[in-house]
């Protein structure tokens, strides 16, 4: 049985990461690329996929695939829509056990803040010890379809499931200069979507392209 790895050899291993996913997918702004870096993802996988936390693919979190740590790089595409950077205050509907949320509080540091809602209520527990040294993260355990009452006050919001359309309710609650990025279709038909409000209250919806993500487990989703 091979030997655990060491912390010095993670951290090449996610700096070779962060090189080739900014090599095919680039170019990434330098403080996301960093947070790849420095965040452990070993910490947030199931111990038995521990030797493939620094593989560029998504791991799942439980025994059904329902949940899901998504690849690394889907963060930084999304991260990268979104413009995240230091002093945004972000809101991540789906925490998983709460990777993309510390990636985020690398990114918007002690300046910003990062709020993360998820529906497992294990789930929302791992992530809450795991997130506990993060002081700019919060973890709330809820539906993320009632994120309408958690938008406001958050510039930046990003969805880590697939729904079938962006809900009203979401884009009615973003505020001027907000922007949100989520997956939205069904199935194998899903496409990553920007939306901008911009000062004087317009929507901007713009796509970008095909991805795979785990559908939405709320109990309300759309058929």
């Amino acid at each position: 049985m091979a030997s655990p790895a060491s912390e010095p050899d993670r951290a090449e291993r996610r700096a070779s990461l962060a090189q080739r996913i900014e090599s095919s997918l680039g170019p990434f702004d330098a403080a996301q690329l960093r947070a790849l870096v420095s965040v452990p993802r070993e910490r947030f996988v199931r111990p038995e996929d521990a030797d493939r936390a620094e593989l560029d693919m998504p791991l799942r979190l439980d025994d059904t695939g329902a949940s899901t740590i998504s690849a690394p790089h889907a963060y930084l595409l999304s991260f990268r829509l979104l413009r995240l950077q230091r002093s945004d205050r972000l809101l991540e509907l789906g925490s998983g056990s709460g990777y993309g949320a510390a990636l985020a509080a690398d990114i918007v540091g002690e300046e910003g803040g990062v709020t993360t809602v998820e529906i497992d209520r294990t789930l929302a527990a791992r992530a809450t010890v795991l997130l506990r040294d993060r002081p700019n993260v919060r973890v709330l355990f809820g539906d993320a379809m009632d994120a309408a009452a958690w938008i406001p006050g958050h510039d930046k919001i990003v969805c880590t499931f697939a729904v079938g359309e962006l809900p009203e309710p979401w884009l009615r609650a973003m505020e001027p200069n907000a922007t949100l990025v989520a997956p939205v279709g069904r199935g194998l038909d899903q496409r990553l979507v920007r939306v901008v409000r911009t000062p004087g209250g317009e929507r901007v919806v713009t796509e970008h392209g095909a991805v795979r993500y785990v559908a939405n487990r709320s109990a309300s989703a759309d058929a």
